[in-house]
């Protein structure tokens, strides 16, 4: 009995060592557009044709975020409720809408895997978390991202 907790206690520490390292090592993040890939929303916008375009949202008009990967670097984008963009003048409405959001202007951002290798860009509100899973070593997926909350001004009603 007296070797059972020392044993259980070296097991837990094992366990924790070995489970979290793994965690979190496949998980990807976003920084600002600043790096070396350095790109605006207009550069994006104005060469849409190069990448792979989705976005996230309940419609064009009801975006929360767009993300572009390069179609030229073998890597992938995929995403959970992710809808493909394929047209300049829907990249045009969606990158429009994203900017209505007065009081969450929207930010463009890297996304990297956890080697910190670039994946793509990510136009979208400032948000807490975005959760970006690696698949595998040439593609990142990204969960949805929810809508910002609408502001509804003094009184709660539509202004």
């Amino acid at each position: 009995m007296k070797f059972l907790k020392p044993l259980s206690f070296l097991t837990g520490i094992f366990m924790v060592l070995w489970i979290i390292p793994g965690c979190l090592g496949n998980y990807g993040k976003i920084r600002l557009a600043t790096g070396d890939h350095n790109a605006t929303i207009q550069d994006l916008k104005e060469n849409w044709e190069n990448y792979d375009i989705l976005y996230a949202g309940l419609a064009t008009n009801t975006p929360s975020a767009i993300m572009f990967g390069p179609r030229s670097d073998g890597k992938r984008l995929i995403g959970k409720k992710w809808m493909p963009v394929t047209d300049r003048s829907v990249v045009e409405e969606i990158i429009e809408w994203l900017n209505a959001y007065a009081n969450f202007p929207p930010t463009l951002f890297e996304i990297l895997s956890p080697e910190n290798v670039f994946f793509g860009y990510i136009y979208t509100s400032p948000i807490e978390k975005i959760v970006i899973k690696q698949i595998d070593p040439e593609t990142l997926e990204l969960e949805n991202i929810p809508l910002p909350p609408i502001d509804y001004g003094p009184g709660g009603g539509w202004r």
